[in-house]
């Protein structure tokens, strides 16, 4: 179902059409209405023991009634996760209650961890790699509808990109011309069809991290907290260069996945991307710290500019 409402609207836009937007909003509202309905009594096995993929995310008090419908959608793959792991800070749920809507899908296969260090965004990632890592580690928002062949595209680009971290929503860092940095917001969408340093993969649209390819430095509590707390993709994406591991896109064009109205605007984005520029302050943060990811970026954009 939610395939079919994105892939009509990616169709029209890939086709220049003006009213792929409307579409797009209609799909959107309609899913909202309806998946929700259609799911709420499914109890279709949603994992697999065969499989190689754990499904990582994490969510807050704010949106634990609504998260039920995003876990869903996961459990509704055409390539089937080995888990899917909801991960919830122990101090924001200090009686460990949960709505029954959320309860009722460990019958389909969820797993719901609680920790004890509250890693904002970061525990997407933190624990699920550290528990399996020999496993390929889907990461995914708490208010997005994913298509059902979400995690196949996803499985496919790492196939014809072994080792690369795959997105399928990214933006290209982009340098000025002074040798520092554009504003996070002016960085591009366009996807490249190669493994980049200079791709960030963005987090909602879900990226799948190869076995390795987040080393152990990337899992330093304090550094997190003194300098990414809640900018999980630059921190993540600034460890990946130090590690070696470029990132690529597995789609060939640029649209986000639909959103749950219900789950309200209390996201990142707002704080990382809106007035107070949160990612333009990490950014530069932690291109102080680590001079050798600004230099692989540096060398990459200039090795293209003499091909």
């Amino acid at each position: 179902m939610i395939r079919f409402f994105y892939e009509a609207a990616g169709n029209l836009k890939r086709k220049g059409k003006p009213y792929w937007s409307l579409v797009y909003k209609l799909g959107k509202l309609l899913l909202n209405l309806l998946y929700p309905v259609s799911q709420r009594f499914r109890r279709a096995a949603g994992t697999d023991e065969n499989g190689r993929i754990i499904v990582s995310l994490t969510s807050f008090p704010d949106r634990i009634g609504t998260v039920w419908i995003t876990i869903a959608s996961l459990f509704n793959q055409t390539r089937r996760p080995y888990r899917v792991i909801l991960w919830l800070a122990g101090e924001q749920f200090p009686d460990r209650s949960i709505p029954k809507s959320l309860s009722r899908l460990r019958k389909r296969g969820l797993e719901i961890r609680f920790c004890e260090d509250d890693l904002k965004p970061h525990k997407k990632y933190f624990y699920a790699v550290q528990e399996y890592p020999e496993y390929f580690v889907v990461t995914a928002d708490d208010d997005v509808l994913y298509p059902e062949n979400f995690l196949e595209e996803l499985w496919k680009g790492c196939e014809k990109y072994p080792g690369a971290v795959v997105c399928s929503w990214s933006h290209q860092i982009g340098f000025s011309g002074q040798g520092g940095f554009e504003p996070y917001n002016s960085w591009a969408d366009e996807p490249v069809p190669v493994p980049q340093y200079r791709t960030l993969a963005v987090g909602c649209n879900g990226i799948l991290y190869p076995p390795g390819s987040i080393p152990k430095d990337a899992l330093d509590k304090e550094k997190i907290r003194e300098n990414a707390l809640y900018t999980d993709d630059l921190w993540l994406k600034c460890m990946e260069i130090r590690n070696g591991r470029k990132a690529v896109n597995c789609r060939d064009s640029v649209l986000i996945y639909f959103n749950q109205l219900a789950a309200g605007g209390s996201g990142l984005w707002k704080r990382n991307t809106g007035p107070e520029q949160n990612n333009d302050r990490v950014w530069e943060r932690l291109m102080r710290l680590y001079p050798e990811v600004r230099d692989a970026l540096a060398e990459e954009v200039a090795s293209e500019k003499e091909g």
